[in-house]
C-alpha cells in the first residue's frame, strides 16, 4: 500500500499542504528520481484508479475465498508431508498479503486531496488502520514471495535425491524455513514503522484540517537505510531466476523418468512401485505448475535493478507522488502478484485429483 511521506517543520494553522510531495522539478531531478516525478496523464490516471480500487480488490476477494478453501482441504490432508505444510503456509501468507494491500484507509488517504479529512480522533484511528494494513502488506509479501522458493528446493530434492529426501526434508526443518523470512520481515517492518508519525495540520488550499502520515526524526537521521531496503527488494530477483531454472530442471528430469517408465512397463518391480511413483509425480506436477506461474508473475520484480526509477516503492520514498507513473507501475505489479496469490487454489483443483476429491466431498457435504 502506498504511503504519503512528508517532513513537517510546522504544524500550525498557516501550513499549506496542497503542494507537499510536488516540489519544483527540472530535467536533472526527474532523471535522478525516475518515474516518481513523471505525472500520469488523465487516461493513465483513470486506469490507475481502476487497477487500485476495482481490479485488485476483485481479484483479492476471489483469492481470499480460494485460499480459505485451500486451508480447509490441506488441514483435512494433515501435515505429515512437507509439501502440505508449505502450501498451507503459502495460503495464509497470500490471504494476509491481499488483506493488507486492500486496506480501507488507502482510498481515503491517497486519492483526492491526500490526507484524512476528518476530525482529529477519527483521522488518528484511520492513520493506525492505514499503518496496520500497510504492515500486513509488507510483512507477508516477502513471505509469500519466499515460500515458492522453498517449494522448489523441496521438489528438487524429491526429484534428484529421492533416497535422501526424508532425511533431508523434515517437518521441523520445513517449519523453521517458513518462519525465518516471516520473522526477519516482521523485525524489518517494525523498524520501518518508526519512520512514520501522525500529524494533524491545516490545509489552507481546502480550508480544512487533515491527518497526514509524516516522517519522524529517526528517518531523516538514517534515511540511507531505505536505499538498503530497496536494494534487498531488487536482489530478490535472483530467487525468481532460481525458481525458473528449477522448473526447467524438473521438467527435463520428469521427461527422462517418463521415458524410462515406458521402457520398463513390463518389469514387475517397476509395477510394484508404480503407485507411489504416480502419487509423487502428481504432487510434483502440481507444485511445478505453481512455480511456473510464480516465475512469470514475479519476473517484473527485477526491472528496477535494470531500469532505476522504473517502479516506485512509496514506502521508501521521501516524497512519493501517488499519481505518478512510477507508483502506477508499482500498483500494476501488486495486482499481478495478487493474481499469482489468487490462482493457487484453482491450480490445485485442476491438477491434483486428491485435492479435487477432498474439495468435492466438502462441497457435497
Amino acid at each position: 500500500m502506498a504511503v504519503k511521506l512528508v517532513a513537517l517543520t510546522d504544524t500550525g494553522p498557516a501550513v499549506n499542504i496542497s503542494n507537499w510531495g510536488f516540489p519544483i522539478r527540472d530535467s536533472q531531478t526527474t532523471q535522478r528520481r525516475g518515474n516518481n516525478y513523471v505525472d500520469a496523464d488523465p487516461v493513465a490516471d483513470l486506469v490507475h484508479w481502476t487497477v487500485v480500487f476495482v481490479l485488485t480488490p476483485t481479484i483479492s476477494i476471489i483469492g481470499v475465498i480460494g485460499n480459505s478453501f485451500s486451508i480447509i482441504v490441506l488441514s483435512k490432508h494433515g501435515f505429515k508431508k512437507s509439501s502440505n505444510i508449505l502450501l498451507f503456509s503459502l495460503a495464509i501468507s497470500d490471504i494476509m498479503f491481499m488483506i493488507g494491500i486492500n486496506g480501507p484507509s488507502k482510498p481515503m488517504y491517497e486519492w483526492g486531496g491526500e490526507g484524512f479529512d476528518y476530525p482529529e480522533e477519527t483521522a488518528r484511528i484511520l492513520y493506525y488502520v492505514y499503518q496496520i494494513t500497510d504492515s500486513l502488506n509488507w510483512i507477508f509479501c516477502p513471505t509469500s514471495f519466499s515460500i515458492p522458493i522453498l517449494i522448489m528446493a523441496e521438489r528438487l530434492i524429491a526429484v534428484f535425491f529421492p533416497l535422501r529426501f526424508h532425511s533431508l526434508v523434515t517437518v521441523r526443518r520445513t517449519v523453521v524455513a517458513i518462519l525465518a523470512p516471516l520473522v526477519l520481515s516482521t523485525i524489518a517492518h517494525i523498524y520501518i514503522r518508526t519512520w512514520f508519525k501522525f500529524s494533524y495540520v491545516f490545509d489552507s488550499a481546502r480550508n480544512v484540517s487533515v491527518g497526514i502520515v509524516g516522517r519522524t526524526d529517526a528517518y531523516w537521521a538514517q534515511r540511507q537505510v531505505s536505499e538498503i531496503f530497496k536494494i534487498c527488494d531488487n536482489a530478490m530477483f535472483v530467487f525468481v531466476l532460481f525458481v525458473g531454472a528449477g522448473c526447467v530442471a524438473i521438467g527435463v528430469k520428469m521427461k527422462m523418468v517418463a521415458k524410462k517408465r515406458q521402457q520398463m512397463t513390463n518389469n514387475f518391480m517397476w509395477q510394484k512401485a508404480g503407485k507411489t511413483e504416480a502419487e509423487s509425480s502428481r504432487t510434483t506436477k502440481m507444485l511445478l505448475c505453481l512455480c511456473i506461474v510464480y516465475s512469470f508473475a514475479c519476473f517484473p520484480v527485477g526491472f528496477p535493478a535494470v531500469i532505476p526509477g522504473f517502479m516506485v516503492f512509496p514506502v521508501f520514498e521521501d516524497e512519493p507522488r501517488h499519481r505518478s507513473i512510477g507508483v502506477f507501475i508499482f500498483h500494476v505489479y501488486k495486482m499481478v502478484f495478487c493474481v499469482n496469490a489468487s490462482c493457487n487454489f484453482y491450480l490445485y483443483v485442476a491438477i491434483n485429483k486428491k485435492f479435487r476429491d477432498t474439495f468435492r466431498s466438502l462441497i457435497c457435504r
